[in-house]
């Protein structure tokens, strides 16, 4: 039974070990995807567009679920 248990043991670790190689080998070989980032606007924009937007009560025809 000892025996039994350390053969799967072993066999278990070994393909753990297979499966990480792998998926790792896999991963590698994507390629890499470049998203362009681009710089926020600055918050005294932001600011100013926000503030433009009407509050959710003063939303004409609004509609509350």
């Amino acid at each position: 039974m000892a025996a039994a248990t350390k053969a799967a043991d072993a066999a278990r670790e070994r393909t753990a070990q297979h499966l990480l190689a792998t998926w790792l080998e896999q991963l590698r070989e994507q390629p890499v995807a470049r998203t362009e980032q681009t710089a926020p606007a600055p918050w005294t924009d932001r600011l100013s567009e926000l503030a433009a937007r009407p509050l959710d009560g003063e939303a004409a025809g609004a509609v509350i679920a």
